[in-house]
């Protein structure tokens, strides 16, 4: 039986689907539930749900369901949700039995994939387009991760892996105490990682334990192989760089040239002219009888993370899978194991922040404490909407954390408090920090990174703030963020109601985008915000842009092509700005 405060949440959590749906309609409960669901397991760090397509997909009688689907070139990992929502008074408790049954209707959908049922299916529908994703990555394929959530009270139990013909199959639960706990109860998100070196890779570590004991961790040096790092890679390799923001960058495919060819052309040579990984952990174990002094032998890693040389490990790995010989590649390795866990995500950052030359950036560095989000949240706090007469008390809520506000608000210590909070910070006022970021990067001029999902968005946005690409937190570069998240969201409500059909989402990446490439003339960062709107003009404006980006959608270079997909390409946005240049010379002609 779930306590009072989770009870609590699913109860606010019910309500913000409700609003959700108000907000966002038509869209179905289930949808609302998915998309918050996920938006809140993105805020925490969650990667293997970030980025997803959502689709509401089953077939009763033949025992499938799909909720929502994602591939990831760089982890050759596809992730398949499934979902169960209700919106009853109290959570109900989900048995093993129904666990299975679920997963079950998930793993059903991604192996009939592997027949030609789906074709008869009408090719606009949610189940084609996802039928198509997956075939269209069928050969790329090395993970599958089948992923429950529910609102609901779920027993202690996930599936154990298991495969089918050469892909492995992963399952994962999320309910609504897991959640809780993600959010407000400061638990760890993700599953941890276990590496069994001996087990699992039929081979130990022999590492050297750096003299002298303290309280706050164990360093230990030394060399693994080259082929043994791809491998452990290969198999854990979402799990194992989540920390490593420069990693998730390289999902664009770009490895490190000068590491390629000296992995290709001197492998004997690649250990002097590298400077190896640093990683973390949270345990080892040690076989006891084959160590001997410092030296000691590793049999199995606990919570593994590499948290500088992401560069370093993908590039091993994509010589790997380009089949070179690695025998006579190694790395040097640093491995701290971490005692003092409330200290561990300051030794992350500053591992990586010190180790080398390669400028790593830490997911860290950009989690909810990093110095630009905390000041953007007291911006928001101090900033009040300004009105014509008497005193404003009115405010944006910028949400550093997920969860914030539900914190904030289960703080008021009255009914009439909580009221009189939500009247002063309504919800459709409170902005998370990646949808700000998204707001932003495409009125900057990067629809196709902001095509990609909010995480993706989020990471190149922490990437270019670190680069000082956008400007340090202040009363004005807050006021013009926030004036980017109303121009966006007003750009939101006119593409609802002229009722396009799919791809709003990214109808509003392109239009915003053309915004700011063409039209910044009209954009008043203090005047959107002095009056909470944009002006009749600028509405205009993208009422005759956004039938433009839809003539754009309907006529891609590729027929056929995925409009979702293609959106992702920086080539559309490329090709849309051509169009439209020709369109504004023609009009002056």
């Amino acid at each position: 039986m779930v306590n009072e405060k989770i009870l609590e949440f699913y109860v606010e959590f019910r309500d913000e689907v409700l609003g959700y749906v108000k907000e966002n309609g038509p869209i179905s409960t289930n949808t609302a539930f998915k998309a918050l669901f996920l938006s809140y397991l993105t805020e925490a760090g969650e990667t293997l749900v970030s980025d997803c397509t959502l689709v509401d997909f089953k077939k009763d009688g033949e025992n499938m369901k799909l909720d929502g689907y994602a591939f990831s070139e760089y982890f050759h990992s596809l992730t398949l949700l499934v979902s169960k929502y209700q919106a009853k008074p109290q959570p109900e408790k989900v048995k093993k039995t129904e666990i299975d049954r679920l997963l079950k209707k998930a793993l059903k959908f991604y192996k009939t994939c592997g027949t030609d049922s789906f074709e008869a299916l009408e090719e606009s529908s949610d189940g084609y387009q996802a039928y198509e994703f997956i075939k269209g990555h069928k050969e790329d394929i090395e993970t599958v991760n089948i992923i429950l959530l529910t609102n609901d009270e779920t027993i202690q139990y996930i599936p154990e892996d298991t495969r089918h013909g050469k892909v492995t199959i992963r399952f994962d639960v999320w309910d609504i105490e897991r959640l809780y706990q993600s959010v407000l109860g400061g638990a760890a998100v993700e599953r941890q990682l276990v590496v069994k070196l001996k087990k699992k890779y039929g081979v130990s570590l022999p590492l050297i334990k750096v003299r002298g004991d303290n309280e706050i961790y164990d360093c230990y040096i030394g060399v693994i192989s080259g082929e043994l790092l791809a491998r452990i890679y290969e198999a854990e390799g979402q799990d194992l760089i989540q920390k490593n923001v420069r990693s998730f960058l390289q999902a664009t495919g770009k490895v490190n040239k000068g590491i390629k060819a000296s992995l290709a052309s001197e492998p004997q040579m690649f250990m002097a002219y590298n400077n190896g990984i640093s990683t973390v952990a949270d345990g080892i174990d040690i076989d006891e009888s084959n160590s001997s002094g410092d030296v000691v032998t590793i049999t199995e890693i606990t919570g593994w993370q590499i948290v500088n040389g992401g560069q370093t490990t993908a590039s091993i790995y994509n010589a790997y899978k380009s089949k070179l010989p690695l025998d006579q590649v190694n790395v040097q390795i640093k491995l701290s194991v971490i005692k003092k866990k409330d200290q561990a995500e300051d030794i992350i950052h500053n591992i990586s922040k010190y180790a080398n030359s390669q400028n790593k950036i830490n997911m860290s560095d950009f989690n909810a404490n990093d110095a630009y989000h905390v000041k953007m949240e007291r911006l928001s706090r101090a900033t009040p909407i300004p009105v014509a007469r008497g005193k404003s008390t009115d405010y944006w809520f910028y949400e550093r954390a997920r969860g914030q506000y539900l914190v904030e608000l289960s703080r008021q210590p009255t009914a009439a408090a909580k009221k009189e909070f939500k009247s002063r910070c309504p919800k459709n006022r409170c902005i998370s920090k990646t949808v700000a970021a998204k707001c932003v990067m495409a009125y900057q001029g990067y629809p196709y990174i902001v095509s990609k999902g909010l995480e993706t968005s989020f990471v190149y946005f922490s990437d270019m703030v670190s680069k000082g690409e956008f400007p340090e937190p202040s009363e004005q570069s807050y006021i013009d963020m926030i004036s980017k998240v109303i121009l966006f969201n007003s750009c939101d409500e006119i593409i609802k109601n002229l009722k396009f059909g799919g791809f709003k989402a990214q109808q509003d990446y392109y239009t915003v985008a053309l915004i700011g490439k063409y039209h910044s003339g009209l954009i008043n960062p203090q005047e959107i915000w002095n009056n909470q709107t944009i002006n009749a003009e600028t509405a205009r404006v993208i009422e005759e842009l956004a039938y433009f980006v839809w003539e754009h959608f309907q006529n891609p270079t590729v027929p056929g092509v995925n409009i979702g997909q293609w959106c992702k390409k920086e080539d559309c946005w490329e090709l849309l700005q051509s169009r439209y240049e020709a369109k504004m010379k023609k009009r002056e002609n």
